[in-house]
Formats: C-alpha cells, sequence, structure tokens
C-alpha cells in the first residue's frame, strides 16, 4: 500500500487484514483501487476509434480519489489528456512530474493566467477580455496558449451562443500568443433520462457550430462534447476527444444511463453494460463500544431509542468528514462483514451505529463506510439513495483529511 497525505507526504505501509492500522494518525481512511481506475480507463479507451483521444477528468481531487493517484493510474491505462477544473491542481499534477497534456475546464482569474503559462495548460474561454489579457500576459512571456472556446447548446451554463463563439474565435486568431485548438459544449440531460431527444439536438448544435467555424476559416484540431454517458452510449459524439469523468472512477454515471447500456447490450450493440468497476473504499476504526440499556436514547436530539439492550460502537467521523448528516438513521456500515445500522444524529466529527448482533465487534475493529467487507457490499449508489443525492456527491465530498490509501 502507498499512502498519500496531501499529495506532499509519501510513506510506506504494509496491510495483511482489516484489523491493522493504516496509520497511527488515521482513524478514517480510502483505499483507491490503482488497478481498478487502470482497468477502467484502458476499457474506456478501447471503445474509441484509433484517432480519438480519452481525457479523463480528475477534478475536485479525482472525485475525491485523490488527484495524483487518480491521474497516475489513469495515465497507465491509456488516457491521453488530464482534465481539471482549475489551476491550482494543473500545478499540482505538474508538481508531481506528470507531463500529460492539461485542459483546464473551469473559471480561472486573469491573476492566475501566467500559472496556466507556467504549467503548459490548455484554457476554456467563453469571455471576450479575458482573451484580450490572456494574450497581453503570453505576449510578454513569449509563450502561445492553446485554448477552447465553450460552445452554449441548451445547458445555459458556462458558455456562448454560436454567434457570440464564432466572433470570439475570429479574435483568438487575430490575438498574438494564442492558438485556437478546441471547441466544446456539455451535455445538459444525457445523464439523466433514458429519452435522448434533447442530447441528439445539442449533437446537432455542436455539428452545426463546427461547420460555421470551418465556413468562417477556423480550424479547430480538438472538438469535444462527449462525457461518461455520450462515450458509453453514442459513439458518434466521440469526436477527436472524450472527456470521461465518473465512469473512469467505475461508477455509472446514473440508473438511466445504466438501463439504456443493459437495453443496448440486449439489442446486441456494446455499452459497456458490465465493464465498470468501483475503485474507492472508505473505512474508519470504531473508537468505543458500549452497553446502553434498553429505553435509552442515542445521539443529538434523542432521534433514536433503543427497544431492546444494545450495544452501540462510535466511529470516530462524521459530516465534517464527508459522512452526511442525512445518514442519519438511515444507512448501515460493514462490521466482520454484517450490516450495523447507523442510530441517532451523524455529528459533526462522530457517529454511532448498532453492533448487537456482532459480538466480534470491539474497539479497534475495521468499520466499513463504503465498499465490500466478505459477502456484502455498501455501494456509492446505495450510499446516495440514502442521502437523496447521486454517486458523484458520495465520493468526492469525502474530505481531503481522511487518508487516501492507493492499493493494487
Amino acid at each position: 500500500m502507498w499512502w498519500h497525505s496531501g499529495g506532499s507526504s509519501l510513506e510506506f505501509f504494509r496491510a495483511s487484514s482489516l484489523s491493522l492500522c493504516v496509520s497511527s494518525l488515521h482513524t478514517s481512511w480510502c483505499e483507491i483501487s490503482a488497478s481498478a481506475l487502470r482497468k477502467n480507463a484502458e476499457t474506456l479507451k478501447a471503445r474509441l476509434k484509433s484517432h480519438t483521444k480519452l481525457g479523463v477528468v480528475v477534478k475536485s481531487d479525482g472525485y475525491g480519489h485523490g488527484l495524483t493517484i487518480a491521474a497516475s493510474a489513469f495515465l497507465r491505462g491509456g488516457a491521453d489528456w488530464l482534465i481539471v477544473n482549475a489551476i491550482d491542481e494543473a500545478i499540482q499534477l505538474r508538481r508531481a512530474s506528470i507531463a500529460a497534456p492539461i485542459y483546464v475546464c473551469g473559471y480561472v482569474p486573469e491573476a492566475a493566467f501566467e500559472r496556466v503559462i507556467e504549467t503548459h495548460s490548455r484554457l476554456v474561454l467563453f469571455d471576450f477580455a479575458a482573451a484580450k489579457a490572456l494574450s497581453a500576459i503570453a505576449t510578454s512571456m513569449h509563450a502561445k496558449v492553446a485554448v477552447h472556446i465553450k460552445l452554449e447548446t441548451g445547458t445555459n451554463r458556462q458558455g456562448l451562443e454560436l454567434e457570440e463563439a464564432v466572433e470570439l474565435g475570429k479574435l483568438v486568431r487575430s490575438l498574438p500568443g494564442l492558438e485556437l485548438e478546441g471547441l466544446t459544449t456539455h451535455f445538459a440531460d444525457i445523464e439523466d433520462s433514458t429519452n435522448h431527444a434533447f442530447a441528439k439536438k445539442q449533437i446537432e448544435r455542436f455539428d452545426a457550430a463546427l461547420k460555421s467555424f470551418a465556413e468562417t476559416g477556423l480550424r479547430v484540431p480538438v472538438p469535444h462534447l462527449a462525457n461518461s454517458a455520450a462515450t458509453l452510449l453514442y459513439p458518434e459524439t466521440h469526436a477527436i476527444m472524450v472527456r470521461a469523468g465518473i465512469a473512469a472512477y467505475g461508477l455509472w454515471p446514473s440508473k438511466e444511463t445504466y438501463a439504456t447500456a443493459l437495453q443496448r447490450q440486449a439489442d446486441g450493440v456494446d455499452a459497456g453494460a458490465a465493464m465498470l468497476e468501483p475503485a474507492m473504499t472508505w473505512r474508519a476504526r470504531i473508537a468505543q463500544v458500549k452497553n446502553v440499556a434498553a429505553g435509552s436514547y442515542v445521539g443529538y436530539g434523542r432521534t433514536y431509542r433503543t427497544s431492546a439492550p444494545a450495544r452501540i460502537a462510535v466511529l470516530p467521523l462524521g459530516y465534517y468528514e464527508g459522512y452526511d448528516r442525512r445518514l442519519s438513521n438511515t444507512a448501515h456500515v460493514l462490521v466482520h462483514g454484517q450490516r450495523a445500522p447507523v442510530r441517532g444524529r451523524v455529528c459533526m466529527n462522530m457517529c454511532m451505529v448498532d453492533v448487537t448482533h456482532v459480538p466480534e465487534a470491539a474497539a479497534g475493529s475495521v468499520a466499513t463506510l463504503l465498499g465490500r467487507d466478505g459477502d456484502e457490499e455498501i455501494s456509492a449508489e446505495q450510499l446516495a439513495g440514502w442521502m437523496g443525492t447521486i454517486n458523484y456527491e458520495v465520493v468526492s465530498r469525502i474530505h481531503p483529511s481522511v487518508a487516501r490509501v492507493e492499493v493494487e
């Protein structure tokens, strides 16, 4: 095992069972399967044509899996580009000696433009003033920056309508220090429905924009619009690059995407319905086990009351660490391969589970919050269902203070 903390420290630990301590400093940790990440990248890459690049999104600390752990594993699996949200993520990757092309897809303030140039990053553009400022800084540094224009096709988030996008393309062409490399857009609901009529309209708008750019004499070497769902379901969206996000971490974008993939498979069309391998397991060490009398309350607000004598285990993590308060009196964890229900409210740094039926449970025993223990498993989708959210939030909101442990 490798333990990564904050991207700056690297120590060696050997663990042969769940009962062994990962580190005396950590009471909760996430085990990240580098082989699963690598295999997911390999499988996604195999779905692409030879000329299509595999871009993998590693923003938000690699969707909570650890930025450098994830980036390194994906590159070993054949990823061509890494996609981040912020320039500080690009800086972390370069400091980790990662030399792959980096595309910054989020907002970068003018004050950070020098960092863009120093890290040799690509940048998304949707602002005329930003283009001029970037050009001035690039020229002063005797550099050239590859930029990607964001096209609005129906999401109404980041991006420009076609006419403005073309005008920005013309401006980029005229400015020294800038090179128009990409045109990009983002789907609104391709993950959220089995009816992809709106997504197909967005594809049509993007294709029309590419035609308009070409008619204006604007060459776009790297058009890209496919997210995970499009990468899995619609080969016609792959263009010159795809931007695989959640699927690269072994998680399905949504149950609708999975249902569509299964239907495609039933119809004889391979949509990768069995290919994804989750890469994260989240564990914590039990701090205390206490005997609680029948009729006793557990936790803040007295939201749970025992109906019989119980053994309550205290786990040293709560909503600060990313174990959501919405899991109160709802979720289960796994202790010695058995489900133990959460009792009472999840606190800021603690939560309680019922281990009455698990006689082996004791202080120091390991509880699994996400992942497999024996024959039982708690998936990100199950946690998301208990929380009323999506699997993206489950993994990406685990606090950076929780150690990420790379396992093969």
